[in-house]
């Protein structure tokens, strides 16, 4: 299933090395040819990236907005009354022009581009003589004479520890200093006191020396020929060069305003007072002491359930209404 991904990879390179083989020889032809791949895949994903990377910001802009009226919400008593909020919420959504689904776009190429790759180094420095994917006989035999930084580029990167390290190093930089920059863009806009950002936040900063060392480990005593290590590498410098230039724009285009920066401030300030903990323990005790209010709770939960959940099929016969108005 994974080898079809190597047949777009293939046909990348194919086209590439055409034309730097039109008029360079041997390695650096090769070379040029990982490079331009490199910026070929990257290229395509970058405005998907930025529409993730903006999706992100515009989320934090909206936010304070969205909590106000998300407890509004909570204490809605009415149809009406919750109609009235969602319209607002999805105006608000409207206005920002949010789509968080966005961000899921950039890894549904990149991956398969990466699989892609290793499939053809590994079946080129095979011991086969055939073609793989686009690249011809000749194109294979050419890939296994070359050389980057006098190492066969289809040699295994744990054949040559002292030649490869620099490359290494620079990759796992490269990657160390891009995980950081959006671990930071990720603090700046974490609401400390829920559980899931909160952990998903410690999730990346563990990921910022647990990335670097598992593929420390892997390059080191894994089966990875050279040319996954120059692509990473040249991949992450592309990355990291693009993260800042992102960041620039975020902070000219979409800076934080104070109000997103209270929330954080005093979303940390209540995790580390835990008053949600205490506030559900004592709502839990009182539950515990008085079977009457339980009960209490529970229909008014229900009840609110229920107005919500009719003021969410208005909202959207509403929405559904108002389409083929706009078309016209």
């Amino acid at each position: 299933m994974i080898n079809i991904f190597m047949y777009p990879v293939s046909g990348i390179m194919k086209l590439w090395h055409l034309l730097f083989g039109s008029f360079l020889d041997g390695s650096m032809a090769w070379i040029l040819t990982i490079v331009f791949l490199v910026l070929t895949v990257r290229g395509i994903i970058a405005p998907l990236n930025w529409l993730s990377v903006k999706q992100g910001r515009i989320g934090a802009l909206m936010r304070p907005e969205m909590t106000e009226l998300n407890e509004h919400l909570t204490q809605a008593d009415s149809v009406d009354e919750a109609v009235d909020i969602l319209t607002q919420q999805r105006e608000l959504k409207e206005r920002f022009q949010h789509n968080p689904l966005v961000g899921c776009f950039p890894a549904f190429l990149i991956i398969p581009a990466f699989i892609g790759l290793y499939q053809v180094v590994l079946r080129v420095s095979g011991s086969a003589n055939e073609p793989v994917g686009m690249l011809t006989l000749g194109d294979v035999s050419s890939f296994r004479t070359s050389t980057v930084f006098g190492v066969p580029l289809t040699d295994f990167a744990r054949e040559h520890h002292d030649l490869v390290l620099p490359m290494l190093v620079a990759a796992l930089v490269f990657t160390s200093l891009n995980t950081l920059i959006t671990l930071y863009r990720g603090f700046l806009t974490t609401v400390f006191d829920q559980k899931i950002p909160r952990r998903l936040l410690w999730f990346m900063a563990l990921m910022v020396v647990l990335i670097p060392w598992m593929l420390w480990k892997v390059a080191w005593h894994g089966p990875i020929p050279v040319t996954i290590i120059f692509y990473w590498g040249c991949s992450y410098l592309f990355t990291l060069l693009q993260t800042l230039v992102y960041e620039l724009i975020l902070h000219r285009r979409y800076p934080l305003p104070e109000a997103v920066h209270e929330q954080r401030r005093d979303s940390i300030r209540r995790w580390r007072a835990k008053e949600k903990k205490k506030e559900k323990k004592a709502a839990k005790q009182r539950l515990k002491e008085d079977p009457a209010h339980k009960e209490e709770v529970a229909a008014a939960r229900k009840r609110h359930s229920a107005i919500v959940a009719e003021a969410r099929k208005i909202v959207k016969s509403n929405s559904q209404q108002e389409a083929p108005r706009e078309a016209e």
